[in-house]
């Protein structure tokens, strides 16, 4: 990844009469953010008529605005940001969700950040931008200060945050504000559609991220939720995503998350449902691997594709190459006879490419008999000894090979396959580049824990959970959705 190169930062959003001060918060945020390392992309997930003047007036200074085609009426964060990463352009992006600001300067800084780790090149590498949540005064403070003289500029540290308990209302340290390769994203599918308003749905994301590249040692008690984010107890998996934020700190990379009221809008706010559903996702893939499917990528995809599989083990193996993409179908079958059948029933319009996994074994020209002979066919063979598969066209020919790895969920179910090297026919260069190494628990990064609470976990370092909201309070949001 060059200097130079863009990372496009995308703000996920649907704004109506209860978003505060969504105009101006737009605004500073285009504002600050350098065109010349960054694309904005607005991923609008159904804002309606009579809200849309903002997103009209910075279409017409060159922001590009990309609406998703299918909003449910109760928002989804998580829908936007993938809708978002399908239309990116830029081999790494950013999410910078409405609230979150930062200076010119910390935005350089998170750039070079991901130039420093070659991002664009290093798939499973990514950080989480640490976020200072400030109080009502704390963003007074902070908007009214000029650039080069903004609170908490510079570098930080863990105990200076706590102490300032009347501008800093909490910091996330494995926060939303995740910088990502692009293609790995669209790899893992992105946010499960299953969560729906905003919270928890980060959690399940950077749960997979992190699983395929640890940082460190799960912390203890791992899939309970403590709902601490001081990054001093080393119990359930929030300080374990803090740890792909923490070591940005004493850099001065950061974000800062603006006040503001509750937001007063029906279904935008799920705590309880979408956390229960996280713990479910978190043990299931951890259990069997079980993720969301591929996403395709929609803007700079090659073509339409039709896939035939039999098996998840083919689905895994295709992993990274779908996100190849602008949109693929799948086509489960037990032979390429039964593909052929199955395909004269559904038809294949609109399809540029065919492509059938290894475990559609069989005669294949019986399936390529009925595939107009100008469109591409490529059958993969079953990864011999060394991990190595083939790709063969209509002929027979071997016209690319590539060796994978497996990565394996924590229970050892595969859950994708990693290529190492591979240059499909007219398809882009497919290459995993480094998995980060894991630190031990003696790393600066665990400072703030303490090396024997990260290794044996006493039970009186173990951090209370939080009471629930009283009944009143909780049924109040229940009955109005906010």
């Amino acid at each position: 990844m060059e200097t130079n190169d863009k990372i496009t930062l995308i703000i996920p959003l649907r704004l109506t009469g209860a978003t505060h001060e969504g105009e101006a918060r737009l605004s500073r945020i285009c504002g600050m953010v350098p065109r010349d390392l960054f694309d904005i992309l607005i991923s609008d997930y159904g804002t309606p008529a009579e809200h849309r003047g903002p997103l009209d007036a910075l279409a017409a200074e060159g922001i590009r605005i990309v609406s998703h085609p299918a909003p449910h009426r109760l928002f989804s964060i998580g829908r936007a940001r993938d809708h978002g990463v399908q239309m990116s352009r830029a081999p790494v992006i950013v999410f910078n969700d409405i609230d979150f600001l930062g200076t010119e300067a910390m935005y350089r800084a998170i750039h070079a950040e991901a130039v420093r780790r070659n991002m664009a090149a290093n798939l499973f590498d990514f950080f989480c931008v640490p976020v200072l949540f400030l109080t009502e005064e704390g963003t007074r403070e902070w908007l009214s200060a000029e650039d080069g003289r903004k609170p908490f500029a510079g570098p930080l540290a863990v105990a200076d945050l706590e102490a300032d308990r009347v501008r800093i209302q909490s910091a996330a340290y494995g926060s939303s504000a995740m910088v990502v390769n692009r293609h790995h994203y669209l790899a893992l599918g992105g946010h499960d559609p299953r969560f729906t308003g905003h919270g928890a749905e980060d959690y399940d994301l950077l749960h997979r991220l992190a699983t395929l590249a640890p940082k460190g040692p799960r912390p203890h008690d791992y899939h309970s939720d403590y709902k601490d984010n001081n990054a001093r107890h080393y119990w359930g998996f929030r300080p374990f995503f803090a740890l792909y934020g923490l070591d940005l700190l004493p850099h001065g990379i950061h974000l800062v998350h603006l006040w503001h009221p509750r937001r007063r809008e029906k279904g935008y706010f799920r705590p309880g449902r979408n956390f229960r559903l996280l713990k479910r996702v978190m043990k299931r893939f951890d259990r069997a691997g079980i993720q969301p499917p591929p996403l395709a990528h929609a803007e700079g995809g090659a073509g339409r594709w039709l896939v035939v599989y039999r098996t998840g083990r083919d689905l895994d193996l295709l992993r990274q190459i779908l996100p190849m993409s602008a949109s693929y179908r799948l086509l489960k079958a037990r032979s390429p006879a039964d593909a052929a059948r199955k395909l004269e029933a559904a038809g294949r319009a609109g399809i540029d490419r065919f492509l059938v996994a290894p475990g559609v074994s069989g005669d294949v020209a019986l399936l390529e008999a009925r595939i107009p002979p100008d469109i591409p066919c490529l059958t993969m063979g079953a990864p011999d000894a060394d991990g190595v598969v083939t790709f063969r066209d209509r002929r027979g020919d071997t016209v690319a090979s590539g060796a994978v790895r497996w990565l394996r969920a924590p229970a050892g179910r595969p859950v994708m396959a990693s290529w190492r090297d591979l240059s499909l026919p007219g398809l882009p260069r497919l290459a995993s580049g480094v998995i980060p190494s894991q630190q031990d628990a003696g790393a600066p990064l665990f400072e703030s824990f303490g090396r024997e609470q990260v290794l044996v976990g006493d039970r009186k370092s173990r951090p209370a959970k939080k009471k629930k909201s009283p009944a009143l309070i909780r049924f109040r949001r229940w009955l109005t959705g906010y």
